[in-house]
């Protein structure tokens, strides 16, 4: 197909957006309205994005709670939320992951003809969300502080992936013939994985793909077979067609729930009233909760089959997504953190 699109067969994102006469010297078959424009990239507002959400929260404030303390402050929030939005695309063969789906970034449209064709459930929304935290003042100086958070998963959108990696891609994976590649699975939305399609029945939406779309030629392949150019056959053996997508191993995981819990001890000595010595120690992620997906290491929903995909990676597998250690203690879920320090104050 990469031979066909070279010789006039493709459209002009087969050569990097450049206008089909000027790139190889004769229109292509899919040039566009006018194939003799270059190609202009235009940045325009158009997208859909819409946050619903109840949120609560319970603030306490006691004086000497029990023997032994002074006071207790103590906050706990709850959001119960859906984020939905029109969600971007990548370049092909990219992972399609929360970055795909955060509009502050400028992501390209799924869909050139209808961007809002994929509305659902944002890469980023999380839809439940509690947090708590607060401190307890002890008598002779010691306090102890608490802070942590449980969020639900990410969704990720699951998305054929460029087989072919070169000119032609709108034979195989432009499902709407709208011009752009890689789009997602047929009769999914923005987020639809963990969002009614799960590890427990991914196997049955990548199953009736392939007994129904892989091998059938899409709107650019059917015009060629309408127009006497190419027959149906002739496409599958090019491989000008909707490729099929591997089935997820056994023991395919979900997106990971984000749970991190952060103590500090901390004893406030003063010296002369005007000289406060405050020796502390800090446990960040206290209980050393795993924590996978999270936006810079969640799973792909490039449907590839390969480890860290959505239809690839069992528990084992899912390790290559786990939160790291991170920079200091500023990486939010990394594995549990030890701090010591000593405060002067004068």
């Amino acid at each position: 197909m990469g031979d066909y699109a070279g010789n006039g067969l493709g459209a002009t994102g087969d050569f990097g957006g450049s206008s089909c006469p000027a790139a190889i010297g004769h229109p292509c078959a899919f040039g566009g309205i006018n194939p003799n424009a270059p190609a202009i990239g235009m940045l325009s507002p158009v997208g859909r994005s819409v946050y619903d959400g109840l949120q609560m929260k319970w603030t306490d404030n006691v004086k000497s709670p029990f023997k032994g303390s002074t006071g207790l402050n103590f906050t706990a929030s709850y959001s119960l939320s859906n984020f939905s939005n029109t969600g971007g695309g990548v370049r092909a063969g990219s992972p399609v992951t929360s970055a795909s789906g955060d509009q502050d970034f400028i992501v390209p449209a799924l869909d050139n003809s209808n961007v809002n064709r994929y509305f659902g459930q944002s890469t980023l929304d999380r839809t439940h969300q509690i947090s708590f935290g607060g401190y307890l003042d002890m008598r002779y100086g010691i306090q102890i502080g608490m802070i942590g958070h449980f969020y639900s998963p990410f969704s990720t959108t699951p998305t054929v992936p460029n087989t072919g990696n070169g000119a032609g891609e709108i034979f195989r994976t432009d499902f709407t013939g709208d011009g752009t590649t890689q789009d997602p699975m047929p009769g999914v939305h923005v987020g639809s994985f963990d969002r009614g399609i799960n590890a427990g029945n991914i196997n049955g939406l990548i199953s009736n793909y392939n007994a129904t779309v892989a091998g059938q030629p899409t709107p650019a392949g059917n015009v060629l077979i309408q127009n006497g150019l190419m027959t149906a056959a002739q496409l599958v053996t090019l491989g000008g067609v909707a490729p099929p997508v591997p089935l997820a191993p056994p023991g395919q995981v979900n997106e990971g729930w984000m749970r991190t819990m952060d103590m500090t001890l901390a004893w406030t000595y003063t010296i002369k009233e005007r000289l406060t010595l405050r020796p502390s120690v800090g446990f960040f992620n206290v209980l050393n909760f795993a924590n996978f997906d999270l936006p810079e290491s969640m799973m792909s929903g490039l449907l590839t089959g390969s480890t860290g995909s959505i239809n690839g990676t069992n528990y084992a597998g899912a390790f290559v997504n786990r939160v790291g250690v991170g920079t200091g203690v500023y990486s939010l879920g990394s594995p549990r953190t030890i701090e010591f320090a000593l405060k002067l104050t004068f």
